[in-house]
């Protein structure tokens, strides 16, 4: 693994991109575009990338980095799901296209690199980043329980 905080961040935001890079196409058009192979494998790249963290980074800045990631892809996924769940009753007021704009940003940065997935829920958009929320909070569950066992660690003399 990297050895400071700069090179994690760096690390992190090549391969963020490579998978929203990837995955992008298909995610914007699915369910007509198809998943194939490759949004599959970059998928499971970034989740094996963020469960590798979770484990090995040991460094105090590296995790809160990490956590605070996972936490805000809950909130995204929520958000998704939130807005996809309640546009069929407001589509088409201005007030409310404004509003669900937000969800978009939140949507290409914590749902679409794990879209590959996709292609065994074969779920709408905002069903599957709820989905990834769901996973980003687990893995931030991960986080916080090792910190606390590396903070347990260090109090012992």
């Amino acid at each position: 693994m990297v050895r400071s905080t700069k090179q994690y961040v760096a690390l992190f935001a090549v391969l963020l991109l490579a998978t929203i890079s990837i995955n992008a196409w298909p995610a914007s058009l699915y369910p007509d575009g198809s998943i194939g192979l490759l949004q599959i494998t970059a998928s499971f790249i970034w989740l094996v990338f963020l469960t590798a963290s979770v484990v090995l980074v040991r460094e105090e800045k590296t995790l809160l980095f990490v956590f605070y990631y996972l936490s805000f892809g809950f909130v995204a996924g929520t958000v998704v799901y939130l807005v996809t769940f309640i546009e069929r009753y407001w589509l088409g007021e201005l007030w409310f296209d404004i509003v669900s704009a937000i969800q978009y940003p939140f949507y290409y940065l914590f749902a679409v690199p794990l879209f590959g997935f996709n292609a065994w829920f074969d779920v709408s958009y905002g069903q599957f980043a709820m989905f990834a929320g769901f996973a980003y909070i687990l893995l931030a569950i991960g986080i916080s329980v090792r910190y606390k066992k590396l903070e347990a660690k260090r109090l012992r003399y």
